[in-house]
């Protein structure tokens, strides 16, 4: 399927007993967030790496006797122009420091969530890359001078992928064009805890 651009993307955290957190922080509805132009000035980037499983080959009397496959491990490298910084330090671990201001970066901490990339084919049918569970983790950050134009820095993200302990699912695609599909009860089918709207 040929896919054209990044439309937007979607996040979503848990809460200890990986239920999706209902809060609006940042002009999150229900919970989701999405990285879109009108959020975050658009979504630049959903980098979808280790899809793929390379089979181990077990030997015998000289020959290639079975192969096995080991666990799907899918990195997703994300970017946007400007994720509001409520958003994004909270995504990545940051915690509110209640005494001195700010948000603090402590080794341990992270966010578990879920995680949904659209694109679209050039018909116009949407694809929704979902990721059920995984950590997000902070992006690097390489400020430099400006110059005759602005040196500017964008938002970067990494989700990383785990399999939801309660199906063992690690990635599904959903299509527009399929006759079943329903955005809302995708939303719910992914982010446990999630209440599609009639």
């Amino acid at each position: 399927m040929e896919l054209r651009g990044l439309a937007d993307f979607i996040l979503a955290r848990y809460d200890e007993n990986n239920k999706l957190v209902t809060d609006t922080i940042g002009g999150a509805v229900d919970g989701l967030f999405t990285v879109d132009l009108a959020s975050s000035l658009g979504a630049t980037q959903a980098n979808i790496t280790n899809l793929s499983i390379t089979p181990e080959k077990v030997y015998g009397s000289n020959a290639v006797a079975e192969q096995t496959v080991g666990v799907i491990q899918p990195s997703v490298a994300l970017a946007a122009n400007d994720i509001p910084h409520l958003v994004y330090d909270t995504f990545v671990g940051l915690q509110a420091d209640q005494t001195n201001g700010g948000m603090a970066a402590k080794s341990g901490a992270t966010v578990t969530g879920g995680l949904i990339v659209h694109s679209q084919h050039r018909s116009g049918v949407d694809l929704y890359m979902a990721f059920p569970m995984g950590i997000f983790t902070p992006g690097e950050m390489n400020l430099q001078t400006n110059q005759q134009n602005p040196t500017i820095v964008h938002d970067a993200l990494t989700f990383s992928v785990q399999a939801r302990a309660s199906d063992q699912l690690v990635y599904q695609k959903f299509y527009s064009d399929e006759e079943n599909f329903d955005y809302e009860k995708m939303l719910a089918f992914i982010f446990e805890g999630y209440t599609p709207k009639a």
